[in-house]
């Protein structure tokens, strides 16, 4: 990515909270449905609704860094190092008469004590607002957006944008720089008290810094209908539309999809949703055969480019059982669908977990669990399965006043093409955070 881009994803990557970003404003309308891309419900969560500046100095030990390159015998090397961070956000939300804000930003900028190759700064933000247009039609606009090439624990179970419904870039193969920017919008129609109307689109992009892997332009539309079948029960159907281009001249693929919609409260904190259905991919795209040796002799060359056109059929769906109550949160989520890649695996069979829990006491303690699984499969070359492993624990506790100590520990296993390529990478950061707040402060 030249400089001139860079700027300007910087630009939008600041801009950004000015107007777009994520809001869930459930009111009394019961169980929301998964087509509409929210994360897990955290409506009451009494120790998340305010919003926390934050900033800190913490310590950090990696393993397993990988550049995109290979050593002098050919393998891709990997490294360990030590180093110091310096960390800053703000995470929370809002809620007022007519509008409902939430926002999760967290920056870095890091530096280790061997390999400065692996130094920069990490910003992730996920944002928004829903506005409520009048007493039937509400207007959400969201915003996921970011630059990482440390990407460690982006997803931890908790989370205000659906990963997959905003092509977040979570499953990456190497430590090198990547930019995403999805901007999003929605309008509800609230026909009546059970039937409700949502209509949407949004775009995706996401470039890497090396030549070596592929990015993508994209954008979606769609639509669905809910209707409130009892207090506690609401049942929908959904349908959307995406087109991804590669970069690089590596294709493209559309995406058809369509869902049935079931979600259920379960007593007074639990609440769980379904969305099942199928969905059809068309990907075209360049792939290279070898040659038998005869004809390569004659043309000169050991193999050729062809076109590549393939639709393939896909089950498409998620499940996500979440529970809410007082200052903490559960959530556990499964999915499989269509996925534009990681640049490397590029249109390709998606499938997802992630588990995550996180509480904060009222005075001292704050505490956080995660782990999650993702595989890709890819349609148009023939790459094998990757397939991803993560967890982690993070620990605050209030010293004094606005000085927390912190504590985070994180762990991701990559396996590429039948473990020829695998990667076991372990953080740890320890040191003091500074938030003012009733709260303990929460860091992952």
């Amino acid at each position: 990515m030249n400089s001139v881009t860079a700027r300007w994803m910087l630009m939008l990557i600041v801009c950004a909270p000015l107007g777009l970003g994520l809001a869930q404003d459930r009111g009394d309308r019961g169980p929301s449905i998964l087509s509409r891309g929210s994360g897990p419900a955290f409506g009451d969560a009494e120790a998340l609704m305010t919003l926390r500046p934050y900033f800190s100095l913490t310590g950090v030990y990696d393993t397993a860094l990988t550049p995109v390159s290979v050593d002098a015998t050919g393998n891709i090397p990997e490294h360990r190092d030590y180093g110091g961070e310096v960390g800053f956000g703000v995470v929370g939300s809002r809620r007022w008469r007519y509008t409902f804000l939430g926002i999760n930003y967290r920056g870095n900028v890091r530096k280790y004590g061997r390999k400065s190759y692996y130094d920069g700064s990490d910003h992730v933000l996920s944002l928004g607002v829903t506005r409520m247009l009048s007493r039937r039609t509400s207007l959400t606009l969201r915003q996921a957006a970011g630059t990482f090439s440390r990407g460690t624990a982006l997803g931890t179970g908790y989370e205000l944008i659906d990963p997959s419904f905003a092509n977040i870039p979570l499953y990456e193969l190497f430590d090198s720089r990547t930019y995403y920017f999805s901007p999003m919008a929605d309008l509800t129609w609230q026909k009546s008290a059970r039937l409700s109307f949502n209509f949407g689109g949004g775009g995706s992009f996401v470039r890497r810094r090396s030549n070596a892997l592929v990015g993508t332009n994209g954008y979606n539309a769609r639509g669905d209908v809910a209707y409130r079948v009892t207090r506690r029960a609401t049942i929908g159907a959904d349908y959307g539309f995406s087109h991804y281009e590669f970069t690089g001249g590596f294709g493209s693929s559309d995406y058809h999809e369509a869902a049935f919609n079931l979600a259920a409260q379960m007593g007074r904190f639990w609440e769980l949703s379904f969305r099942v259905g199928a969905g059809r991919s068309e990907t075209t795209s360049v792939r290279r055969i070898a040659l038998n040796p005869i004809l390569a002799a004659i043309i000169g060359q050991p193999s050729l480019l062809v076109g590549y056109h393939n639709v393939q059929y896909l089950p498409n769906g998620e499940a996500r059982l979440s529970r809410v109550f007082g200052r903490s949160i559960l959530s556990l989520d499964v999915g499989a669908g269509f996925s534009p890649g990681n640049g490397l695996y590029l249109a390709s069979k998606r499938q997802t977990a992630s588990l995550g829990y996180s509480y904060a006491s009222r005075r001292r303690v704050s505490v956080g669990l995660w782990a999650g699984y993702g595989s890709f499969s890819s349609i148009a070359r023939d790459l094998g399965k990757y397939e991803s492993y993560y967890g982690g624990t993070g620990f605050t506790y209030r010293l004094f006043e606005a000085v927390h100590l912190s504590a985070n520990y994180n762990v991701r296993r990559n396996d590429a093409d039948a473990g020829r390529f695998r990667r076991l990478d372990h953080r740890v950061q320890l040191g003091l955070a500074f938030s003012p707040g009733e709260f303990p402060l929460r860091l992952w």
